[in-house]
């Protein structure tokens, strides 16, 4: 026979932690590259315009334009000179060059330049003769332009400008300036904010990524918890259904037995008598197993009700005294007075007390202590039982809380996880901590009413 597929279950948090690490990476770099070339185009455009407007206003200041189509060189030679010594001499300005309309240098501070007709492609220069404002930024140990070879060694990463310049009478473009920066300033400012940009990013992502990997964290741990509650609740819904039908055909049953033996008891002599008593006994203990289930089941109508904790804990005490006494167990008692009031039936907290001292004690069958104290901590009640037990191993502590699960020969698994339960409705903690071999302790935080 073929065995059935078992699913392994879905892990949220490892799904997400690496889907929202790549989708967060991806999002951060790209946001990061187009907003460092946004940066860096922006400010090289602005620096642009501003290059443009003071070579204008000095154009038009000089009547500079009306030069470009003069012909004879002598007239022209000392008004350009003039002007483009002005731009030549502008911060970070390494190359000028005065284009005519048909691509020639008229003018250069590169006097070798003076003359050239540059017939390549020039795309920039196209524009700037059709009236736009071009730019380009590049290496010079990358050229894409004959002219880019002519540079000086020393010059490297440039900014190249070409500004149109238009005749004052009629406002045509009679030429071109081209300037050539090494806006190291610029530069600079560029390279800080593109750092500044990915450092954004990155911190950003870090606190985007930290922030939805804790909510979902927190999300996968209530799922988790929900799923074991559900668990829980499904398996204690059938036990409910169950526990009714149990009530009624053996707790009538278990009465006639034991009335049945109490009458033995007293008719019958010493032998009978021993033997009717230990039938009592398993009755009632049968009784007991019953009474955990119903008490499981039971669903309180009031939770604000006010509860003695001091009086319900010395009347389980009383009630295990024999017993205690039979097994050579100290109890230590240190409780506040007067009795601090809990919120919490008090019938039910006498069950989560009886369990818990009944655990306590079977830990002791060969003798030993049981120390109980209680203090007041804030807004709740702190009651701890320690005993001096064999303790619980590791690997069975984390499972004392679940129901159905014992290693008891007499045992149902329901003793602790009743007492929790009963806790928690209280609106209360219910912890364990044990050593196998020093004993355990039981701490039990109920809310105080006020």
């Amino acid at each position: 026979m073929m065995e059935p597929m078992t699913l392994k279950p879905y892990n949220l948090l490892r799904s997400f932690s690496i889907l929202s690490l790549l989708s967060i990476v991806a999002i951060s770099a790209i946001s990061a590259t187009l907003l460092a070339r946004f940066l860096r185009e922006n400010l090289l455009q602005r620096d642009a315009v501003v290059t443009m407007q003071f070579v204008q206003s000095i154009a038009q200041a000089q009547n500079t334009g009306i030069y470009f189509a003069e012909r004879d060189d002598a007239k022209r030679k000392g008004p350009l000179t003039d002007f483009l010594t002005r731009i030549a001499h502008m911060p970070d300005v390494v190359r000028a060059n005065v284009y005519s309309r048909q691509r020639t240098i008229l003018w250069s501070n590169e006097e070798h330049l003076i003359g050239k007709h540059f017939t390549d492609d020039n795309p920039e220069l196209d524009r700037a003769l059709a009236g736009e404002l071009a730019l380009e930024t590049g290496q010079v140990k990358h050229p894409v332009k004959t002219e880019h070879i002519l540079f000086a060694p020393e010059v490297d990463e440039f900014v190249e400008n070409y500004i149109p310049i238009r005749d004052p009478r009629g406002g045509a473009v009679v030429g071109v300036v081209e300037i050539y920066k090494l806006p190291r300033v610029l530069m600079q400012t560029i390279a800080k904010g593109n750092r500044l940009v990915w450092l954004s990013a990155l911190l950003g992502g870090l606190f985007l990524y930290g922030a939805l990997f804790w909510i979902v964290r927190r999300a996968s741990l209530t799922i988790q918890r929900q799923q074991q509650a559900l668990v829980e609740a499904e398996k204690w819904a059938v036990i409910g259904e169950l526990t009714a039908a149990v009530a009624h055909s053996l707790r009538n049953p278990l009465a006639v037995i034991r009335s049945s033996a109490e009458l033995a008891q007293e008719e019958g002599g010493a032998p009978v008598g021993e033997y009717m008593a230990e039938i009592i006994a398993r009755v009632d203990h049968l009784e007991k197993w019953v009474r955990e289930l119903l008490i499981y089941s039971y669903q309180p109508g009031d939770a604000q009700q006010m509860t003695p904790v001091t009086e319900v804990l010395r009347n389980s005490l009383d009630s295990f005294a024999r017993r205690a006494q039979s097994q050579a167990v100290t109890v230590d008692v240190a409780l506040p007075e007067p009795s601090p009031w809990v919120r919490g039936d008090p019938n039910l907290l006498a069950q989560a007390l009886n369990s818990l001292i009944a655990n306590a004690l079977e830990a002791m069958p060969n003798g030993g202590r049981l120390r109980i104290s209680g203090e007041r901590r804030g807004a709740l009640f702190a009651l701890q039982l320690s005993d001096t037990g064999v303790g619980i191993p590791p690997e069975k502590l984390v499972e004392v809380f679940k129901p159905l699960i014992t290693d008891k020969r007499n045992g149902l698994g329901v003793g602790l996880a009743l007492a929790r339960r009963i806790v928690q409705r209280c609106g209360g903690q219910l912890e364990l901590r044990s050593q196998q071999g020093r004993g355990a302790t039981a701490l039990l935080q109920l809310p105080m009413t006020r």
